[in-house]
């Protein structure tokens, strides 16, 4: 959803506004799918974005031991907007950015077929365990081709931890993944530099030249599931390839939700600066 939200505004698309989304899809967003989009705000050149803190952030806060800190928050019924955009998620089909923006985003059917070399999944534009455990159903059974370095990045620690208690990191080495400490790492260019002018596809935030620690870098930006599909062919996939390829058992519910999602925005002078909203 924040590539097509790219695809729509670009890369200053955001520039001085806040985001906020709304709506009845949100109810099939968790916690760290709405870390993926608000992360990915920066790349729109937005303020901050922002999610109402209800049921969801409460479950997440519990599993964190936190419950007691949560209070809701929503927006007022009568608050007002300077611009609205709505998103039909069941019409979305999956995107890619492709070198060397993160606007530069096209659907993936465009770009299938092209030989990919390197993919790398982690970072904190997907960071959650199901960003993890997905790409592990995926390569289960199966060998990374060997054109492809498949390389994982855990966000952190407490990910890491996770992924080895519940059996996805053995799924991922024996698939053929390199495993790396947790952090930043390539996503800052502090290794698996891609090869110069060899496509790299990662679930990361940034694909500007030179970021990826390879002057001459051809990085692409997508989803786990899109990263991954590319693990065992060797080339960037199309839904039906990738749907073939995973056997429907990486299937997400962000994927098939049919609610709506909205991007607004509303300007407040004295009181807040503009701000952009986003109904679901």
């Amino acid at each position: 959803m924040i590539l097509e939200m790219l695809r729509r505004h670009g890369v200053d698309g955001g520039f001085g506004r806040i985001i906020e989304y709304h709506g009845p899809a949100l109810e099939q967003l968790s916690a760290m799918d709405r870390h993926v989009i608000a992360n990915m705000g920066a790349e729109l050149g937005a303020t901050t974005s922002v999610f109402p803190s209800d049921d969801e952030v409460r479950r997440f806060l519990a599993s964190e031991g936190r419950e007691a800190d949560w209070r809701e928050l929503r927006a007022d019924p009568d608050a007002t907007y300077e611009h609205t955009d709505e998103i039909d998620l069941s019409t979305l089909e999956p995107l890619i950015a492709c070198p060397s923006s993160p606007g530069n985003v096209v659907p993936v059917r465009e770009v299938a077929g092209r030989d990919v070399y390197q993919v790398v999944i982690g970072s904190s534009a997907n960071p959650g365990l199901r960003d993890f455990a997905v790409p592990a159903m995926m390569v289960s059974g199966r060998q990374t081709h060997e054109r492809v370095s498949f390389d994982v990045n855990p966000t952190s620690r407490q990910t890491l931890e996770a992924l080895t208690s519940e059996g996805w990191l053995l799924e991922l080495v024996t698939g053929g993944a390199r495993l790396h400490q947790a952090g930043c790492n390539g996503c800052i260019g502090m290794g698996q530099a891609p090869a110069t002018g060899r496509a790299s596809l990662r679930t990361f935030p940034r694909n500007f030249p030179g970021r990826s620690g390879t002057k001459e870098d051809e990085v692409y930006l997508c989803s786990p599931e899109t990263a991954t599909a590319a693990v065992g062919t060797s080339v960037s996939s199309s839904r039906s390839t990738a749907a073939e390829w995973t056997a429907a058992r990486a299937s997400s519910a962000r994927a098939n939700m049919s609610a709506h999602m909205c991007f607004t925005a509303w300007k407040e002078p004295m009181v807040r600066p503009n701000w952009l909203r986003c109904l679901a």
